[in-house]
């Protein structure tokens, strides 16, 4: 009878130890996303001014180009873009950090090669980029500007420790064109000084990721 009876508690003690399921271990958290390699760049939707991804552009280096609204005439454009130190701005071989696209005349009327031209760029402290393309004098007829005007270029910086998938925040703080009306020289001073100031415009920036 005692030997039935430990049975009984034995089975009882296994049918309860049956019954009581363990808890499966949490998952593993999830990697960290590995460090970045290149930018990636979205093009901003719209017709109005914006910066669009030129195909030069490599997995290192985005090379921008400025568009204006089509149908729009101009003799001119600058802007200022203010980047994060994650990101450095390129040259080109002109040596500058903008290049000109060949749309405004940027020589006067002598055509003279050697004659300095109206294209201007500069790195400011902060990491801002200013830049501008400007056609010289009044009797050049202005140019209409639905095409890419001029470039700027993007560099991976694989110092500043990014990660893939990590936003870039750009802005554009100002921006500005020359409008196709300047006046001419026989405007009267009051006339004609209302025409040459810049016009304020608004820059579309796309979306820039590490990848």
């Amino acid at each position: 009878m005692r030997t039935r009876h430990l049975s009984l508690i034995l089975s009882g003690l296994l049918l309860a130890a049956c019954g009581t399921s363990t808890p499966p271990p949490p998952p593993p958290p999830p990697p960290p996303p590995a460090a970045a390699t290149g930018l990636d760049y979205v093009d901003p939707a719209g017709p109005g001014w914006r910066l669009v991804k030129d195909g030069t552009s490599t997995g290192t280096r985005l090379v921008l180009n400025l568009v204006g609204p089509a149908g729009l005439m101009t003799r001119g454009v600058g802007f200022n873009l203010q980047a994060p130190a994650s990101v450095r701005f390129g040259v080109f071989p002109n040596r500058l950090p903008v290049n000109d696209m060949g749309v405004y005349q940027l020589l006067g009327s002598t055509n003279d090669p050697n004659e300095p031209v109206a294209l201007i760029g500069g790195i400011k402290p902060g990491n801002l980029l200013t830049v501008g393309v400007f056609q010289k004098g009044r009797e050049k007829p202005a140019q209409e500007s639905g095409r890419a005007l001029c470039q700027i270029a993007l560099e991976f910086d694989a110092a500043a420790g990014l990660r893939a998938g990590d936003p870039i925040a750009l802005a554009i703080p100002k921006a500005k064109f020359i409008r196709e009306d300047i006046g001419s020289e026989t405007d009267q001073p009051g006339t004609l000084a209302p025409k040459v100031r810049l016009a304020d415009i608004a820059i579309a920036l796309g979306t820039i990721t590490a990848k």
